[in-house]
């Protein structure tokens, strides 16, 4: 059941990235009417909304920083945008409070939880990825020793429990999402930074590669973990979590489904990875977590950025080769462009906001 619903969901959300009235037409902000709204609110996830109007000045000078916001928040935040002046979504920014323009807000868990105002002294990309990223709920267990580990399995037996050990300083973005995403459901989420590989070692794992995350499901009942063999990717682990949830096949046949899925490069998504990489580079200020990486990569001239540090939406580095299409299945020339995953902070962090928030365009 959840699976349908969640296919449904994406199916009414994901319009082409075409943003109606002031924003480009290769924006990857999303126009919300009444109707679409309310769906984009049922998806229980962290989302960012402006409420603007055509004939504001202070809106159309936000619009390049709004749309580079979400050029890095893709696709694990969606960014929506509401024209107020429509006569037909008045009533829902009366309902929202919006009293001038531009108003933007984050709703942190969808219509479950009340939306944060934001009132950032500079409307820039910087300001809104921050604001964003620092106000999705964190749903999730972090233990910083490997021996804490067995006692929350072991509490937890009446739900399924999935555990990340990741490489990364910080947890993953995607995990965040993810935990935050099926907060409420029979999934309940960990997460450990096992730097080196010692804790896989002490876990009966190997330790793995440079960036290589790892994935554990203990399923309802049980203390002996099954490993995800899949990509740690958004939609992969988000098709595996449903797959658990709705008992619709078992964890085997599951598991097996995600560890034979093959990675197709789609020209719009290796566009959106183009830009991605590009924006990346403009906004740069030695805030990049992977930054010995990052200079290597352009030293060589950028190309394939994403093989060192993957591709947006998903943890580690690399795509692992057997995901992969053989490379002659396309031809040379279309071979992807250099991108950068979007899991870690695009710019440097903004300093502390003014007292005073940015002027609006009254009503």
């Amino acid at each position: 059941m959840l699976a349908t619903q969640l296919v449904a969901l994406t199916l009414v959300l994901a319009p082409s990235l075409v943003s109606a009235g002031m924003f480009p037409k290769d924006s990857i902000v999303k126009m919300l009417d009444v109707k679409t709204f309310k769906k984009a609110m049922k998806a229980n996830e962290t989302s960012m909304v402006a409420f603007v109007a055509p004939w504001c000045g202070h809106c159309q000078r936000m619009v390049p920083e709004y749309s580079k916001a979400a050029l890095g928040l893709y696709p694990l935040v969606p960014v929506y945008a509401v024209n107020c002046h429509a006569e037909k979504n008045k009533p829902l920014c009366a309902e929202q409070g919006v009293q001038g323009f531009p108003t933007v807000k984050v709703f942190p868990r969808g219509a479950s939880q009340s939306p944060i105002l934001f009132e950032g002294a500079e409307r820039t990309a910087s300001h809104f990825w921050y604001f964003v990223t620092r106000r999705i709920p964190k749903v999730y267990t972090k233990f910083y020793k490997v021996d804490e580990i067995p006692g929350w399995v072991r509490k937890q037996t009446s739900k399924h429990r999935v555990l990340l050990l990741t490489k990364d300083k910080k947890i993953p973005l995607l995990w965040q999402v993810l935990s935050n995403k099926f907060s409420g459901t029979d999934l309940e989420f960990g997460a450990h930074r096992d730097r080196k590989g010692k804790s896989s070692v002490q876990m009966g794992l190997e330790v793995g590669g440079p960036k290589e995350p790892k994935v554990l499901l203990y399923p309802i009942g049980s203390d002996q973990p099954i490993r995800y063999e899949g990509m740690a990717k958004m939609d992969s682990l988000t098709k595996f979590f449903t797959s658990v949830l709705d008992g619709t096949a078992n964890l085997t046949q599951i598991n097996a489904e995600a560890k034979a899925e093959e990675f197709v490069e789609d020209p719009e998504e290796l566009e959106i990875e183009r830009k991605q990489e590009a924006q990346r580079i403009a906004l740069l200020h030695g805030g990049y977590t992977d930054l010995i990486d990052f200079e290597k990569a352009m030293l060589n001239g950028g190309a394939d950025y994403h093989d060192t540090n993957g591709y947006g939406g998903m943890m580690g580095g690399a795509i692992p080769e057997h995901f992969k299409k053989k490379a002659a299945d396309a031809p040379e020339e279309e071979k992807p462009t250099a991108s950068i995953s979007i899991g870690a902070p695009p710019i440097t962090e903004p300093q502390v906001a003014a007292a005073t928030p940015p002027p609006k365009d009254e009503l």
